[in-house]
């Protein structure tokens, strides 16, 4: 049975991965470089150490990519006053699955305060019971670290724990953790590896409260 969801941040319940694509080619023309979408589709889910590490070669090295990143957050802050938007059914599941008597707990590879001032606006920071935020586990997704931790904080299983992503690398991180993972797919279409790691695949979180109910139902019969 299903106690608690952990829900990605960004491309699940805000829509902050078409800003930060914006982000970064604003950033590579400032800076020089050139990027693509496969580049900073790669990004999605991972924390910005990794990031950095990764893209350092590309840039000149780990202090250029540090640099990079660093104005790509400008530029995202920049366009999030004026556009940044939930993700559809978003608060509506956050707050059923919450009235329902689910617990719930974040788990981003954004830093702490990133995710405080994206969630702030809407006000659905405070429906959190956990968070798990930036480079607080010991290791980033598709590693389980983050979402095992977060499951540890509320006192439940991995098995009694739902994650909700959008991103590959999330979904490889909630499945090598034990946990049944909900894929709502944002920017990227999920391959049949990522389908096989997915216990279901929902087209919006409208659909999530029903799913999870359904999911809760066949357990209970089983």
């Amino acid at each position: 049975m299903i106690k608690a969801v952990l829900f990605d941040l960004d491309g699940t319940i805000v829509d902050t991965e078409s800003l930060s694509a914006k982000a970064w080619y604003l950033t590579a023309d400032a800076m020089g470089f050139t990027i693509d979408d496969e580049t900073i589709y790669s990004f999605i889910g991972l924390t910005r150490p990794v990031i950095i590490e990764r893209y350092a070669d590309k840039l000149g090295g780990p202090d250029r990519a540090d640099e990079a990143f660093e104005m790509h957050y400008e530029y995202k802050f920049e366009l999030a006053k004026t556009e940044l938007r939930l993700m559809p059914g978003a608060e509506e599941a956050l707050r059923t699955l919450s009235a329902q008597g689910f617990m719930l707990g974040l788990a981003t590879s954004s830093a702490r305060d990133i995710a405080t001032r994206e969630l702030e606006p809407f006000g659905l920071m405070e429906l959190f019971s956990a968070s798990t935020c930036g480079t607080e586990a010991p290791a980033s997704k598709p590693q389980p670290d983050i979402y095992l931790v977060t499951a540890e904080k509320l006192g439940v299983a991995p098995s009694e724990c739902a994650v909700v992503e959008d991103s590959f690398n999330g979904v490889r991180a909630g499945h090598a953790a034990g946990m049944k993972v909900f894929l709502i797919p944002d920017l990227v279409s999920p391959t049949p590896e990522i389908q096989s790691l997915c216990t279901r695949q929902l087209g919006s979180l409208h659909e999530l409260p029903a799913a999870i109910a359904q999911l809760n139902t066949e357990a209970a019969q089983s």
